[in-house]
């Protein structure tokens, strides 16, 4: 179904009023939930002591009372089956009252440290990564991340570091819009149930499906066939019409032998069926929520179709293969089925419908990792996109390259401490020089404009008041680079860092980049010949970008490269023996530092 009339209405109540609203119902339905599962852990127990009691009377009586038995045994199940489902319940409105806890955690700024930080996606050769903060504790994906598997945090990790094309981020756009007032589907997925406490990890689940292929002849699922019938036929004519014993014992040793020349391959298939069915389950239930939904936008669309191509829902396979497991194990552990399992060669026929599941879908589950990651991507940024109202989708152009952006923030700075600022590149200035005094907020201002810059490339709405951008690709060189281990000095760090970025620059896509305090590790003449150098570079073939500097000498470079180069600055003062800053970008190179300044308030004498 698409996105409903109470979806729409959700979307126009806030995201705060909302999430309370949800809350406070949630917790509600906990409670009650909680009273429920307390009554029947009682109604559990007085059905138990009812078995016990007829036992007992069976018992004083002499004989069985059966009618009374069979009645209390019934009444026991019963209970144990209503209260496994209550305490189900229970359990999903706990999450679904953590899920609006944690909400509302994110919109009070306070979600730094809940929920996964990705430090697993942080490589150190990447070209904007480290620098832009996307990944860690208090990082980009941190704050956007509510994925239940793995494919999704790949999915939104890939995205935030490879900028797509403008198709593709008008396409991602249109889903997200679509997808930002339906609450409701994502508490869905929130709160649903998984057999294991971490995220779906897909790994195992692939080399599982890329093993060799097992149990492939045909010969020996039809002797088990025959075989069964045999046994069958043999007891029964044992017992029946008292025919000799010695022919069902020797259609078992037959079985036996049959059993034992597959069972290296039986034991070689199902040995990790259990991991594998655990990490199927989540999937299955992410599965049947995309299936029964329907959307307008092109991409949504194009997912759940993937879902539909062959007919075959994929949920329903991987519940198939979830009863095959599920017969597997009951027919190998439960010590009163394993003999008539074993007569009746359960383990093969189960064995070659395993085998027989795994060589039909292998492609198919790689496909449905795939989109469902997409689709917890698209979720994750249309939580994002809820949560954040006031900040707007960017508008993506063909011609550049440019960033024009008004009102510019960094989305990990909260709103109560956040400065905004303009920014223009690419009309007709291609650089920035960014002066200014120690702590001003240079090295800030690069990063608000490259994780925003990631966000929009990634088709996610962008903390600003208005921006718009050509596709780029974002290069940065921030932090420090030096190795200990690798016997590499920062500054030759840098330096390979600013060939890296050159060589990206002389690609097809222009590239925004990212500089800051460039090639500080030298001297003041070094220094200027090599920045005009590495600036020369970078806009010869069409890049735009920004670059910090102490040094004002750098100035000069910009006023005898104009307009394609503009000197801008933020400045400090100082009152009441103290400096203070009020982060607003500035035109012009800086008038004054505050070097001297901050070594007279620490105490040197200078």
């Amino acid at each position: 179904m698409a996105t409903t009339d109470k979806s729409d209405r959700t979307a126009q109540a806030g995201p705060r009023s909302e999430y309370e609203r949800r809350q406070t119902a949630r917790q509600a339905e906990m409670r009650r939930q909680e009273r429920r599962e307390n009554l029947a852990g009682y109604g559990r127990v007085v059905a138990f002591l009812a078995v016990l009691t007829v036992v007992y009377a069976t018992l004083r009586a002499g004989h069985l009372l059966v009618p009374w038995l069979l009645f209390g045994l019934a009444a026991f199940v019963a209970a144990i089956v209503r209260h496994r489902r209550i305490a189900q319940a229970l359990t999903r409105s706990q999450r679904a009252t953590r899920y609006y806890v944690t909400a509302l955690a994110r919109l009070d700024d306070r979600w730094m440290g809940i929920g996964p930080g990705g430090e697993r996606y942080s490589r150190p050769e990447h070209l904007y990564a480290k620098d832009l903060d996307l990944f860690g504790h208090g990082s980009l994906f941190q704050l956007l991340c509510t994925a239940r598997t793995r494919m999704g945090q790949d999915a939104l990790a890939a995205w935030l570091l490879q900028s797509a094309g403008l198709e593709t981020i008008r396409a991602r756009q249109t889903a997200i819009r679509e997808l930002g007032g339906n609450i409701d589907l994502r508490e869905e997925i929130a709160v649903l149930d998984s057999p294991i406490e971490t995220e779906l990890d897909p790994r195992s689940l692939l080399a599982w499906l890329a093993g060799p292929p097992l149990l492939v002849d045909w010969v020996r699922p039809v002797l088990a066939v025959i075989f069964a019938l045999a046994a069958v036929t043999a007891f029964v004519g044992w017992v029946a019409f008292g025919t000799r014993l010695g022919w069902f014992l020797l259609v078992a040793i037959l079985e036996s032998m049959l059993l034992a020349s597959v069972w290296r391959q039986v034991r070689d298939l199902t040995k990790h069926c259990d991991t594998v069915l655990a990490e199927l389950q989540l999937l299955m239930q992410i599965l049947r929520i995309m299936e029964a939904r329907r959307f307008s936008s092109p991409l949504l669309g194009e997912l759940t179709g993937r879902l539909h191509a062959d007919g075959r829902l994929p949920s329903r396979q991987i519940a198939r293969l979830a009863r095959l497991v599920e017969y597997w194990e009951t027919a190998r552990r439960n010590q009163f089925v394993a003999p008539f399992a074993l007569a009746l060669m359960f383990h093969v026929h189960i064995a070659y419908g395993i085998a027989r599941w795994r060589r039909g879908n292998a492609k198919a589950v790689a496909a449905w990792l795939e989109t469902v990651g997409e689709f917890e991507a698209l979720c994750c940024f249309s939580g994002y996109a809820y949560e954040h109202p006031e900040q707007p989708f960017p508008d993506i152009v063909k011609t550049g390259p440019r960033l024009l952006a008004e009102g510019l923030g960094h989305p990990l700075i909260p709103a109560s401490r956040r400065v905004t600022n303009d920014i223009s590149l690419g009309t007709p200035a291609q650089l920035l020089l960014v002066s200014g005094s120690n702590m001003s907020g240079k090295s800030t201002l690069l990063r608000t404009v490259g994780i925003n810059a990631a966000l929009a490339l990634a088709g996610a709405p962008v903390c600003a008041a208005r921006m718009q951008l050509s596709c780029l690709t974002i290069a940065s060189a921030m932090r420090k680079m030096d190795s200990l281990q690798e016997g590499v000095s920062a500054f030759y760090a840098e330096i390979r860092r600013l060939r890296a970025i050159s060589d990206v620059a002389a690609g097809p896509t222009p590239v925004l980049f990212l500089l800051d305090e460039i090639l500080h590790g030298t001297n003041s003449h070094d220094r200027r010949v090599g920045a005009e150098a590495v600036i020369k570079n970078l806009l010869e073939p069409g890049a735009i970008g920004l670059i910090t500097t102490h040094d004002l000498a750098l100035a000069e470079i910009a006023d005898r490269r104009e307009p394609r180069t503009a000197n801008v600055h933020f400045e400090d003062q100082l009152v009441d023996g103290r400096i203070s800053f009020d982060y607003r970008l500035r035109p012009g190179v800086v008038p004054k530092g505050n070097g001297l300044v901050l070594m007279r308030l620490l105490g040197f004498e200078v």
